[in-house]
């Protein structure tokens, strides 16, 4: 115990040296001339609780009605694979989804409204149990980089 004490006290000084300060992407989202935002990803099962699929002119119903109004200047729609446990019915159940990216301003005071609103009308709409929601803070840039 003595021994180890010892070695964590001689070793933990030269430790420091190792850790990545917090502020490394910050100051590499400024140097390339990005903007701090949001990275949202929204998961979406595509199996109805009856086994039917929601099939794709349901899917883009949904979004031209319930995401592109709240999110007009753009997101991205990812087709995936997904895996969830059931625990009601304890079994795992894999489905085809679709992931929602969306990239927005934190400073976005309808982000929390929106999100929640599709959310809701997905659950209802097709009788899911839940939509996974993701968010991570990040650096974002849609502007034109001149070519050389």
């Amino acid at each position: 115990m003595k021994k180890t004490l010892l070695l964590l006290t001689l070793t933990a000084p030269l430790l420091g040296g190792c850790i990545v300060p917090v502020s490394v992407t910050p100051n590499l989202c400024r140097e390339i001339q990005t903007r701090d935002g949001l990275q949202i990803r929204l998961m979406f099962g595509l199996t109805r609780p009856d086994g039917s699929i929601i099939d794709g002119d349901d899917w883009q119903n949904f979004v031209d009605s319930e995401i592109t109004p709240r999110f007009p200047a753009g997101f991205t729609v990812i087709d995936a694979q997904g895996q969830w446990y059931d625990a009601a019915g304890h079994r795992i159940i894999r489905e085809a989804s679709r992931i929602v990216w969306i990239v927005a301003p934190s400073s976005d005071r309808n982000l929390q409204p929106y999100l929640k609103a599709i959310r809701q009308a997905y659950q209802k709409r097709f009788s899911q149990q839940a939509v996974g929601l993701a968010i991570q803070s990040g650096c974002s840039s849609f502007e034109n980089v001149p070519v050389e």
